[in-house]
């Protein structure tokens, strides 16, 4: 795709149209660029956002590995071939299995990461303010982020605006009470570092903020990769076999 006529303003919403690699919005006067083979889209009001992004960019700079399990190839195979947006793309695993998606992340420095990997089509931006058209995609990728997300409601809303037909893993609320206030104890009990902002959801409350966002759910199942137990220091067999996430595919008007 056409990457530079699917742009908008993040700001105002007003279409935009580059001439080279930087530009202002004629309503709003955001400005943009494209820098080392990234765009730069970045608009963040929100302080939890912008907190989050900072630690993300220190995240990033320490090596990862990829979860292999297979589910990087599954969501490359389903970006193949689609106009695909991956939100929240981090170091761009699906974008170096499908290089022709375009990878969203407000980390530059996940996007540098990415980039290094072969990414082609990059974009800083928040996922609570996509610099994208209506229905610019026809799928959109979030593997593993919403619960990091400072409005997943938002967020939401703004996936669903810009593409036809959703993907989403998002990390399980483990079904005890008090579950995510009990992970955060037991984390900060170890002194474990920790997302900078990371709630678990369950299937209920996932279902209640897709519908909220107009997003018609077509299947839903579970991502069998299971719970890290291990980092909060639980050892039993039984619960290192609890899938993690909820694997589900919407549709948006």
């Amino acid at each position: 795709m056409e990457l530079e006529k699917a742009f908008i303003c993040p700001h105002c919403k007003n279409p935009l149209s580059p001439r080279g690699f930087t530009g202002i919005c004629s309503r709003c006067k955001f400005t943009y660029e494209k820098k080392d083979g990234i765009w730069h889209f970045l608009y963040i009001p929100d302080k939890k956002s912008e907190f989050s992004k900072n630690v993300y960019d220190e995240m990033h700079k320490i090596p990862s590995e990829r979860i292999d399990d297979g589910s990087y190839e599954i969501l490359a195979a389903f970006a193949r071939g689609n106009k695909t947006l991956d939100i929240a793309c981090g170091d761009g695993f699906i974008e170096k299995l499908a290089p022709e998606t375009i990878g969203v992340e407000f980390s530059l420095e996940g996007l540098k990461k990415a980039r290094k990997k072969g990414a082609k089509h990059l974009v800083q931006a928040d996922a609570h303010s996509l610099p994208f058209k209506d229905k610019a995609f026809e799928l959109a990728v979030c593997a593993g982020s919403l619960e990091h997300f400072a409005n997943p409601l938002k967020a939401l809303k703004e996936m669903a605006r810009v593409s036809t037909i959703q993907i989403l893993t998002v990390h399980k609320k483990l079904p005890i009470p008090f579950s995510n206030f009990l992970r955060s104890f037991i984390l900060n009990l170890k002194s474990v570092k920790d997302q900078p902002i990371d709630f678990p959801i369950s299937m209920k409350e996932l279902e209640k903020i897709l519908t909220k966002a107009k997003m018609h759910i077509v299947f839903k199942g579970v991502w069998t990769h299971p719970y890290d137990f291990q980092m909060l220091g639980f050892k039993i067999p039984k619960l290192l076999q609890i899938p993690s996430c909820h694997f589900v595919i919407t549709t948006s008007p």
